[in-house]
C-alpha cells in the first residue's frame, strides 16, 4: 500500500514537472518545441486486395488505413434523435496500445481507441 502511494506521488510529481517544463520553457518531454510537429511519412498501395490502403508513420507511431467501396445500400445508417440519417463515407479505425509502444489489454476498443467518422 505504501509502495503504491509512493509510485502515485512520484508519477504526479513527474507529470507536474513535465507540464511546467512545457509551459515555462516551451519544450516537450522529447525535446521538441511546442509548435514543432514530427514529420509524417506515408506509403500508398500497401495491400493488394482492397480498393485503397496506406501506411502512415509519425515518429514511432504507425497506422494502416484501408478503403473498400460498396454500393449505395451499404451506407452507414445513423439513428439520431431527429430521425434516421445515412453517411456514404465514414472512417473507422482502432488504436491499440502497441501503436505507440505501450502494453495494455486488447479486446473490445474503448473510447480512446475508436475512430471517428
Amino acid at each position: 500500500e505504501e509502495t503504491a502511494a509512493v509510485k502515485s506521488a512520484y508519477k504526479d510529481l513527474m507529470c507536474r514537472r513535465i507540464f511546467q517544463l512545457g509551459k515555462t520553457e516551451g519544450v516537450r518531454i522529447d525535446g521538441r518545441r511546442l509548435d514543432e510537429v514530427r514529420p509524417i511519412d506515408s506509403e500508398a498501395g500497401l495491400l493488394p486486395r482492397v480498393h485503397g490502403s496506406a501506411l502512415f508513420t509519425r515518429g514511432e507511431t504507425q497506422t494502416v488505413a484501408t478503403a473498400t467501396l460498396g454500393d449505395s445500400g451499404m451506407k452507414q445508417k445513423i439513428d439520431k434523435i431527429d430521425g434516421m440519417t445515412e453517411k456514404r463515407f465514414y472512417l473507422q479505425y482502432t488504436f491499440p496500445p502497441s501503436c505507440v509502444g505501450e502494453t495494455g489489454r486488447v479486446g473490445a476498443p474503448g473510447r480512446r481507441e475508436v475512430g471517428h467518422g
